[in-house]
């Protein structure tokens, strides 16, 4: 069964690690007096902690290759941020890098201060030697600070030595935004005199350096005081993306990246002996495009595939990944880009972001600026786009999350970008029917049923074979989950009586679940009236993004466009009578429209509505009418009032 792994990845990963040394009891370690009379929790009410200071000193040498001085000292106030920083984690590569931690320490509310001995410092390999051979090199670095209370201090001085990777290429970040303040933020890039080297603020539009000369270094510095705390946008890109952040690059352009990548993807895609072999197992003969595509995909979801963004671009031989059982992204592409090119297709690797390409077309070029690595797969008049994370969820328009995004397909410097389409809402449709009842002593019980067309279905197909792969007990404990906040939507006392979910999903078919539901005590009384909210989900993007307010910094990222369709019949009690039915409701915006209605028919009420949502990425400037939009569809949630009677009440 094919996995996610989730790896925290950073800005610069680390390497081997020289361990700390053991200081005696009675060694006295300087602190400084900024640090024990900094601010406290009464001065930060609303953050878990703060950082006292956040320094890097990036040095890059003649030949590429660079050191990279991280200095952090950051103060918790709250248990959260206890839990969030008692920990360092890092992942690294330790064929690329060597690490040296100067200072790891914890410095007590009191002044005292605890060095990390060596046994609180843990190293070691993310995969077993069976695993994998090309990501031996992928280490887990743990650095477990001793007695971190409430306002405690944690501390670390950690110097990463980076071989030149590609030759003669560097980029290197500094992240001076966080969901935590931080009071003095230093970014400091020294380059030999005349280097190339170029610098980018995101988030600061008048941000000036001070640049200095000696001994044939160029030194640029950066300083920021009093960075606020993030405020994460909702239904925005990724959070790194939307982190102020400081950066440095000698990569020319974007074309100029692009190119430096097709060279060095294109020289390990050779598609010859295992790859040809492996490729010849799986094609059935007379087998369609669509069906060689599923026949290699279902191959290669047996695999494991490591999550995030790429970090790092050092692809292997496509050969030596045919046995692998753990891929990164870089290297799924190189393997399913060679094995569909021994199947007869056309393949050209796509470097994708979230964000549209005016606004990436003026972000600095870095490799680790990009956010996925997509296929675009062609054969005759045919094309389709690949995740090779998720190669059985191809389509002809790319995948969910990177619609209306950037693609750089391109090396021409003046447009080395094209925007990614979206696909139709009408393909993305999700259509629910729903069967409920409500009895005379106010408790509702429904019968619903799914289906989930196109990209919309994505997750849940996927979701479908993994659950397939897994054990009984297993895929009972998920199921459940699932439902159990399915459930939730109709009221935090409802109950799952029986359910259904297609675990025989396949690839672009729609895929459907269905589940009854019971809700106790679902009408409230209101005067001599009964009350109820129709047992109709509300969709939960419009929930999010009905919440959004205040100034946006980043555009609105949906994951593509989708239409909903939900009809609704209901059958009432003998001893109820229907007073107001919910009021006919038309929406319409730029960005999609909302209609809903309902009628009665004797003990029964019908309800249909359709939510319909044209567009993928939304400009910041237009968020404000999209929330709006949001908000109108939320409030239209249907309500019906009800007559109590003196007849008689439906017998069981």
């Amino acid at each position: 069964m094919k996995r996610l792994v989730s790896v925290a990845l950073v800005a610069l990963t680390l390497g081997q690690i020289a361990p700390a040394q053991d200081i005696p009891k009675d060694a006295v370690l300087p602190v400084e007096s900024k640090y024990l009379n900094s601010p406290g929790p009464g001065q930060y009410p609303e953050s878990n902690a703060i950082f006292l200071t956040d320094e890097v000193n990036f040095r890059v040498s003649a030949d590429g290759s660079t050191e990279y001085d991280e200095h952090d000292v950051i103060k918790v106030f709250t248990p959260a941020g206890v839990e969030d920083h008692k920990d360092l984690l890092r992942v690294y590569r330790s064929d690329l890098e060597k690490v040296e931690v100067d200072l790891a320490r914890t410095i007590l509310p009191d002044g005292r201060v605890l060095e990390v001995p060596k046994s609180a410092i843990v190293d070691e390999a993310v995969f077993a030697p069976t695993e994998t051979k090309t990501n031996q090199s992928m280490r887990r670095l743990v650095i477990r600070y001793p007695g971190v209370t409430p306002n405690s201090i944690v501390e670390y001085r950690i110097r990463t030595k980076k071989k030149p990777y590609p030759a003669g290429k560097w980029w290197g970040v500094s992240y001076v935004q966080n969901p935590e303040p931080m009071i003095e933020s230093r970014f400091q890039v020294d380059v030999p005199t005349g280097s190339t080297v170029h610098f980018a603020t995101p988030g600061y539009a008048s941000l000036v350096p001070e640049k200095t000369s000696h001994d044939g270094i160029d030194s640029t510095i950066y300083k920021i005081v009093q960075s606020p705390p993030l405020n994460q946008e909702a239904a925005g890109p990724a959070l790194l993306t939307q982190m102020k952040r400081l950066e440095a690059s000698n990569f020319d352009s974007w074309g100029q990246l692009r190119s430096w990548f097709n060279s060095g993807f294109e020289a390990n895609c050779e598609a010859t002996g295992a790859v040809l072999t492996q490729t010849q197992r799986l094609l059935s003969a007379g087998s369609t495009p669509v069906q060689q595509l599923v026949e290699i995909g279902t191959w290669a979801t047996h695999k494991r595939f490591l999550s995030g963004a790429p970090e790092d671009f050092r692809p292997n031989k496509a050969g030596l990944l045919v046995d692998e059982q753990v891929l990164n992204g870089v290297d799924a592409a190189v393997l399913l880009t060679s094995m569909y090119r021994a199947a007869g297709f056309t393949v050209q690797p796509v470097l994708a972001f979230e964000l549209p390409p005016e606004q990436v077309q003026s972000e600095l070029p870095r490799f680790n600026r990009v956010d996925t690595l997509l296929l675009r797969v062609k054969q005759g008049n045919q094309s389709w786009w690949i995740d090779p994370r998720h190669p059985l969820e191809f389509d002809e328009a790319p995948p969910s999350g990177y619609q209306g995004g950037a693609a750089l397909l391109a090396s021409d410097d003046n447009q080395p970008f094209e925007r990614l389409q979206s696909t139709p809402a009408d393909a993305n449709r999700v259509e629910t029917q729903i069967e409920a009842r409500l009895d005379d002593k106010g408790r509702l019980e429904l019968r619903f049923n799914t289906v989930e067309h196109g990209a919309s279905g994505a997750a849940y197909r996927e979701a479908s074979r993994e659950l397939l792969d897994s054990g009984k007990e297993q895929r009972d404990q998920q199921l459940a989950r699932l439902f159990d906040r399915i459930a939730a939507n109709y009221g935090s006392r409802a109950r799952v009586l029986d359910k259904y979910f297609n675990l025989n999903a396949r690839q672009g078919e729609p895929i459907d679940f269905a589940a009854t539901v019971a809700v106790p005590d679902y009408t409230v009384r209101m005067g001599n009236k009964l009350a109820m909210v129709l047992p109709v989900r509300v969709n939960p993007q419009m929930m999010g993004l009905a919440e959004a307010n205040g100034t946006r910094t980043q555009p609105i990222r949906l994951d593509h466009p989708w239409r909903e369709d939900v009809r609704l019949r209901l059958h009432l009690p003998q001893n109820a009578d229907i007073s107001e039915l919910p009021a006919t409701v038309q929406i319409n915006s730029p960005f999609g429209s909302y209609f809903a209605t309902a009628r009665g028919q004797g003990r029964e009420v019908f309800y249909y509505s359709r939510l319909v949502v044209n567009e993928a990425l939304i400009p910041k400037e237009q968020a404000g009418e999209l929330a709006q939009f949001a908000r109108q569809v939320v409030q239209a949630r249907g309500k019906l009032l009800l007559t109590p009677n003196n007849r008689t009440a439906n017998k069981p």
